[in-house]
């Protein structure tokens, strides 16, 4: 079993995000590698709340530039982690 932190990175705080928040989704930026359902036990895990979907989207990276410098940003993961009726989202 691999650890919470290394599949669920950050919890994405966004206004989509804060109002998914008010029908059970947490929005969390998660590994490239990970799987659902290794997504779903690690959620389980942090939130102690049952999960009932997972949806999940693949952001590449994006060439930038400042000036004449040109890089990239880096390619991400989210998942919509959506949770079973009962369990609400914890209080800020």
């Amino acid at each position: 079993m691999t650890k919470i932190f290394e599949v669920i990175r950050k919890p994405l705080l966004t206004e989509k995000g804060q109002i998914l928040r008010e029908n059970n989704i947490q929005v969390f930026e998660v590994a490239l590698w990970a799987s659902k359902h290794q997504i779903k036990e690690a959620a389980e895990l942090l939130l102690q709340a049952k999960v009932k979907s997972i949806r999940t989207v693949r952001i590449p990276s994006k060439a930038k530039r400042l000036g004449r410098w040109v890089g990239s940003t880096s390619a991400m993961k989210k998942a919509y982690v959506e949770l079973a009726e009962g369990f609400a989202p914890a209080a800020e």
